[in-house]
């Protein structure tokens, strides 16, 4: 009788190893496809949202472009009405200024017409003729707020309007005329003719309640109708309390929703101005094809996974072992990520504060002096306010480029709040001549800065100095001191640098302490 063979001690630990790794990858592939298929109406769910995103994307364009006709309108009145107030306070009738200074502005904001008014509604066209300001409630904030007004759209005649109000003031401040804009409240002008998702798509803008104020591409709704009281539309049940709050209260959004007997998907965006809603309305069909054509078969897309799953399997040893060295840079980029401020490059405000209290410990034990800096953006919030989220940004962004590129190598330099940056000079001498040097730096440094393509803008700063360790022996201490000066510059008219314990000259403002 033939003997059976012994089995090794290698062939064992061999079977050991493939057993280890066969068994986990067994309950993986079960437990994949399970979950795969458990996840498939997810996964419609998420295609689903892909294509209502898509026509979102569409939508935004056209706010974009309404947006930016808005926006050239708003600044051409304001224009118009600070030249307008200086003609009236040199003597001028209503008459002559509409002639001279409105009218050839009217093609600039690309208006169908302009009005002079005063604070009763009543004054002279563009053409010459007498007219009367079509809301009173816009007139009137207009004239209170002394701020440029953007009425709610109205018809008139069988089409919609937006008004634009813009104040004219005298010398001291005060309103005794409004200069309004009227212009087509309209979204669609720059469209292409054919629609562009399924040749069926309506394309809607709607006041705040629900009324069509205009129309472009398949015509299935009405102008004037509104869509929350008509009987030729449905809005499905479940969303519509949520679509007419959002509506009211300018959020973007979706519904389904029937039209003459065919469902279809309204998604819908706010615009910036007059409470306007631009809204695509696509058909059922289209999102459906939309999904079949994205994402195929739900059944052939998981075959496909499990396939792939069983290659990546046999991939996990070389890449586990790659991993390995590349894990070790990626942890280092990491790190560098989470020390960095995402929007100026500087070193974010947690790691600026490490990085200057590990400096000073050192250089207490080294005995080295160091000059730390408080910089404050002067009216920052004027510029997110006056000019946009964007443009204060792209300021930011901006200073930090140039703060890093203007002290040394070794210095710290970081971004500690929304518009105030902190410097450390490490290891310089703190004498008198050293201290006017870096503090003209920073002066001259604001004095040639700016940004932007178009308006260029021009900041200053208010700047407090402290040196380590005469004004403090920490960071903690140190921080508080510039912070101090930082605050005597401010009250002594900002755009300066203040060392702690400088005796600053010129009249003092009073401020409340940040």
């Amino acid at each position: 009788m033939a003997k059976k063979k012994k089995i090794s001690s290698s062939d064992t630990a061999t079977i050991l190893n493939i057993t280890q790794w066969a068994i986990p990858t067994l309950i993986l592939f079960v437990y994949v496809l399970v979950t795969l298929y458990s996840f498939t109406a997810d996964m419609k769910s998420d295609a689903k949202y892909s294509v209502r995103q898509k026509v979102s994307d569409y939508n935004d364009m056209l706010i974009i472009s309404f947006n930016a006709k808005m926006d050239i309108a708003r600044s051409t009145a304001s224009s118009a009405a600070e030249v307008a107030a200086r003609e009236l306070m040199s003597g001028q009738d209503m008459d002559t200024v509409m002639e001279d200074v409105v009218a050839p502005t009217v093609d600039n904001a690309l208006s169908i017409g302009a009005t002079l008014v005063d604070e009763t509604g009543k004054g002279v066209s563009a053409t010459g003729t007498e007219a009367e300001v079509s809301s009173k409630s816009a007139l009137e904030k207009c004239l209170h707020d002394n701020t440029v007004v953007t009425s709610e759209p109205y018809d008139q005649g069988g089409s919609w309007y937006v008004d634009i109000y813009a104040p004219v003031m005298d010398t001291s401040g005060n309103v005794g005329h409004c200069l309004v804009y009227t212009f087509i409240a309209d979204v669609f002008s720059d469209i292409p003719t054919t629609s562009k998702f399924d040749g069926k798509t309506c394309y809607a803008l709607f006041a705040n309640d629900g009324t069509v104020v205009s129309l472009a591409g398949r015509k299935i709704l009405t102008r004037g109708e509104n869509i929350f009281e008509s009987d030729s539309i449905k809005i499905a049940s479940a969303t519509e309390n949520r679509t007419k709050s959002n509506f009211s209260n300018r959020n973007a959004g979706y519904t389904d929703c029937t039209i003459d007997g065919e469902a279809r998907i309204m998604v819908y965006d706010p615009a910036a101005y007059s409470g306007l809603t631009v809204a695509s309305v696509v058909t059922q069909s289209y999102i459906n094809n939309e999904i079949h054509s994205t994402y195929g078969n739900m059944e052939s897309i998981l075959v496909r996974i499990v396939v792939a799953m069983a290659a990546f399997i046999v991939a996990i040893l070389a890449i586990h072992i790659a991993n390995k060295a590349v894990n070790t840079k990626h942890d280092q980029t990491l790190q560098e990520k989470a020390e960095t401020d995402l929007l100026t490059g500087l070193l974010n405000k947690i790691s600026t504060e490490q990085k200057v209290t590990d400096y000073l410990a050192e250089a207490k034990t080294k005995g080295q002096s160091a000059i730390l800096f408080l910089i404050d953006i002067d009216n920052f919030k004027k510029v997110n306010d006056t000019m946009g989220h964007a443009f204060g940004d792209e300021l930011l962004a901006g200073l930090g480029l140039g703060l890093s590129t203007l002290f040394r190598a070794t210095d710290i330099v970081g971004r500690i709040g929304g518009d105030e940056f902190l410097v450390l000079m490490r290891n310089i001498s703190p004498d008198e001549e050293t201290k006017k040097r870096e503090a003209d730096k920073l002066l001259t440094f604001f004095r040639d800065f700016k940004v932007g393509e178009y308006v260029q803008y021009r900041c200053t700063a208010s700047i407090g100095g402290a040196v380590f360790s005469q004004d403090g022996g920490d960071f903690d201490e140190l921080y508080k001191a510039a912070d101090n000066a930082m605050y005597e510059s401010k009250r002594h008219g900002k755009n300066r640098v203040a060392y702690y314990g400088e005796v600053l000259e010129g009249p003092v403002i009073e401020l409340g302490r940040h």
